[in-house]
């Protein structure tokens, strides 16, 4: 009974999920009908991720006020976010006035009073209060335990025991846990997938020195889901040496005593806090005033280095450089604005920001230029403008470009062949982050690049924009996408409004006379096509399962065993469902599905791997056990020449290294059993082996299997996989059983193991393609399927018998000769499933499916 409601609440809520996505995008269509708007969808959640209203025709709200405003267009679109309870939904609403007098009202999702993770919808308004754009995450089809298994003492400790054993605290220093909060977190939004979603909790963890990493541990299992560093490398003022306890400099001191790099922390410091402030009425990072901290030659930071670690931004002699000090103090805005995490396209705006700040201060503050030459670039040429890190002494000269990251090896476009595709770097933070520098500088100077020709906004204009994406649009795991959605909004908010001019001294340079146009707008929009933000890259990820050739003609002319499950499971397959805790185990075995993945048509049996934890789930730590799918036993013909082997297609989707399947054998009628090994496939072998970490308790732990999911992707692709069954004894004249075992821990899953067209066949046995099209033509079986009388209809064929075979391979009828070119086979006294028909010569053979209803 337990096992039929479960699967109930999966269908139910399978449906809802579907109609949900249905209504959603009705309602986008109305939108985007009444009001005309641009609507960007977040391919990765499926919901908009930006929202943009005509220039000349922002949309008008009922409501005397802003929040109400908000309100009503919730209460007409909240469909559009597969959203049905808005005020159980979302929740914190923050209203702001910015600087140029506009409007922005900030709501956080919630799920059942848990928040979301990096979920909130921003909307943005123009000096009549007219609605300009709305941009956030909103993460839907959640259906998760939000009633966590461990609480946060534990989750804390399990985090400060995960964290040492990384042996990231070089300096040695104790570590602290700063944060720690309870989240709906969505697994994959940095990396623009998501996988799953769990209850997790969010660990800051710091020691103030060298380490700052944020954890993020499953409420359920303890298990470490996500892990993001938050030390980014690369007014009221205090400067250190080697550590805090050495003081050299406090506000208002003298810097006659300073080295030239200490100074030039101080200086530059005081270049950053009066920049953002004068332009911006940002007072200090946090625009609280916070002071300033400055440690120099940190012996924590690996010098040469330079960093931000959350407390402190740190130097050594020879890094210090007014862009490189300004660079880092940009990330200290950056924590206290977007926020970006330091991961993959969300890493790189991070530093790309920096770069920004720190070039655009660098540019602007006469200091330290002797012998540089700042001038305009044009083409090819090189100058001091634009370079990242040129008076670094330590560093050997500049390290990034932002006019042509090419020269450092560092991408100026999505589709360049620099683009990082890879894991390091934190998903190549300091690599992409070439392509939003390359945007700001074309945005700034003007240039040609990749068919677009831009004219040149100039700093002003460049430093508004980019400032108000920053802090008004972007949330935490923005990507590159987004990010052109934030600048191109940025830009048509500040059209016709006066711009302060940007000054890096304490005297303010005052409104600069400059305001935004139209024109400003269309020179935007072109560097952002240039530079390719909403293009696809071109990396490719790897693949569970790859694509393969065909396999012979034997396996389909002239199969010894095949099942593809399109009239259900046949007699004599045995499926088992095989607990470790019978008493709290969820009930769950292979079933057949023909909502497949990847559009796939037709019919699979299918291992589910639920995620644990679900509404009415059970005991998270509880649901370790095995599905086990077996023949019956498949007898192997008198095939002396060639060898015998084993195909199926499948496709994978668990959690990786803790749930997976693979394929065991046995060649004594099952009395015996053993793993069939990865070396016995050839092609597409097991891709790994269930790890015994984190106290793995799935029973099938350390054995080789199928798990996981497809790099950077929500799912799986198809594959077929194929074994030589004679490297492991099969042979002429014998017989095999097989059993397809998927095994689960105690928590946690995602989709699940989909098996179809299995195969067994021996490629020495193939027939001419010839003979197959001539056999196929002159003969006809009808009805089929049928309660079991088949007709058979045959043209130009003579001198042949045949023989019947069931599933498994074993003859139910002896050799029967063929003297009429029409005659009836009965079968009605055998039991529903798929039997084969083989008709054979001297010289051909030919193998039909019977199918008994």
């Amino acid at each position: 009974m337990k096992k039929s409601y479960l699967l109930l609440i999966a269908f139910i809520f399978t449906i809802y999920t579907s109609k949900a996505q249905d209504t959603a995008s009705k309602a986008i269509a109305d939108l985007q009908a009444t009001t005309q708007a641009i609507v960007t969808l977040n391919k990765n959640l499926q919901t908009p991720g930006f929202i943009k209203f005509p220039m000349l025709s922002p949309y008008r709200l009922e409501g005397n006020t802003i929040k109400a405003k908000v309100n009503s267009f919730l209460n007409t679109y909240k469909s559009i976010y597969t959203i049905t309870d808005v005020d159980a939904s979302l929740k914190d609403a923050e209203i702001s006035t910015d600087v140029y007098g506009l409007q922005h009202f900030v709501l956080k999702q919630y799920y059942k009073g848990v928040p979301v993770f990096d979920a909130e919808l921003k909307f943005h308004f123009n000096k009549n209060e007219d609605l300009n754009s709305i941009n956030g995450n909103i993460i839907s089809n959640i259906n998760i335990n939000h009633i966590p298994s461990i609480n946060k003492n534990n989750a804390g400790n399990i985090a400060l025991r995960l964290l040492k054993s990384q042996n990231l605290n070089k300096s040695g220093a104790a570590l602290k846990i700063i944060s720690n909060e309870l989240y709906l977190f969505p697994k994959g939004l940095a990396q623009g997938y998501v996988t799953t979603k769990h209850l997790a909790y969010r660990i800051e963890i710091r020691n103030d020195l060298d380490v700052r990493e944020f954890l993020f541990i499953d409420g359920h299992s303890g298990k470490l889901i996500e892990q993001f560093t938050g030390i980014a490398h690369a007014l009221n003022r205090i400067l250190y040496e080697v550590n805090t306890d050495n003081k050299r400099y406090s506000e208002g001191g003298s810097t006659f005593f300073l080295s030239q790099w200490q100074k030039n922390e101080i200086e530059t410091a005081g270049h950053v806090y009066y920049f953002f402030k004068n332009a911006f009425g940002v007072i200090s990072y946090d625009n609280n005033d916070a002071q300033m901290v400055t440690i120099n030659n940190n012996p924590d930071i690996d010098c040469p280095n330079a960093t931000w670690n959350g407390v402190s931004a740190n130097y050594c002699d020879g890094t210090a450089s007014d862009d490189v000090v300004a660079h880092e103090w940009g990330h200290a805005y950056n924590q206290y604005t977007a926020n970006l995490i330091y991961s993959y396209e969300s890493g790189a705006l991070n530093e790309s920001f920096s770069d920004i700040w720190g070039e655009t201060i660098d540019l602007l503050n006469n200091y330290q230029d002797d012998g540089e030459d700042d001038s305009v670039r044009t083409g090819s040429t090189v100058t001091n403008r634009w370079q990242m890190g040129e008076d670094a002494t330590a560093f050997g000269g500049a390290i990034r470009d932002m006019w042509d990251p090419t020269i450092f090896g560092h991408p100026s476009n999505v589709t360049g062949s620099d683009y990082w595709c890879e894991t390091g770097d934190n998903g190549g933070v300091h690599m992409n982050s070439g392509i939003p520098n390359h945007a700001y500088a074309l945005i700034v100077d003007g240039g040609s690049f990749n068919g677009q020709t831009i004219t040149g906004l100039g700093f002003t204009k460049a430093a508004h924009i980019f400032w108000r994406a920053q802090s008004q649009y972007l949330t935490q795991t923005s990507r590159f996408s987004a990010f052109a959605d934030a600048i191109e909004a940025s830009t048509n908010d500040l059209i016709g409004i006066a711009l302060e001019g940007l000054s890096t001294t304490e005297t303010a340079a005052g409104t600069s006379g400059q305001s935004i146009t139209t024109s400003d707008y269309d020179q935007v929009v072109k560097a952002l096509i240039a530079v390719e933000l909403r293009t696809e890259n071109n990396c490719t990820f790897a693949t569970i399962l790859s694509a393969n050739e065909e396999i012979c003609g034997a396996s389909a002319s002239n199969p010894i065993f095949q099942e593809d499950w399109e009239s259900g499971v046949s007699e004599g397959w045995i499926i088992t469902q095989l607990p470790e805790n019978t008493e709290k185990w969820e009930a769950r075995e292979w079933v057949l599905r023909s909502n497949l993945p990847k559009e796939r048509e037709g019919i699979a049996l299918y291992a589910p791997n639920p995620a644990n934890g679900l509404e009415d789930g059970g005991n998270c730590d509880t649901q370790n056990g095995i599905i086990r799918l077996e023949s019956r036993s498949i007898s192997i013909p008198d095939y002396t020449d060639g060898i015998f082997e084993l195909a199926f297609t499948h496709n994978i989707a668990s959690e990786p290294a803790y749930d997976g399947g693979n394929i065991k054998y046995s060649l004594d009628a099952g009395t015996t059993w053993a793993i069939i090994p990865g070396d016995a496939f050839t092609v597409n072998a097991y891709n790994t082996v269930l790890t015994a970490d984190n106290d793995n308790n799935n029973p099938m732990v350390e054995e080789e299997v199928f798990s996981g999911v497809d790099e950077n992707s929500v799912s799986s692709i198809w594959g077929q996989s194929v074994i030589n069954l004679s490297s492991l004894g099969l042979v002429a004249n014998s017989s095999i059983k097989l059993r397809w075992e998927f095994g689960s821990d105690g928590c946690n899953g995602n989709d699940g193991w989909y098996i179809d067209d299995i195969v067994i066949y021996n490629c020495s046995q193939t027939l001419s393609i010839n003979d197959i099209d001539f056999l196929n033509k002159n003969i006809n079986i009808y009805p089929n399927p049928s309660q079991g009388i088949f007709n058979i209809e045959m043209k130009n064929i003579s001198d042949f018998h045949y023989e019947i075979f069931d599933i498994s391979g074993k003859s139910i009828t002896n050799k029967i000769d063929v003297t009429l070119n029409s005659f009836e086979i009965n079968l009605s006294n055998y039991s529903k499933g798929i039997y084969f028909l083989k008709l054979q010569s001297n010289e051909e053979v030919i193998t039909k499916k019977l199918i008994i209803k």
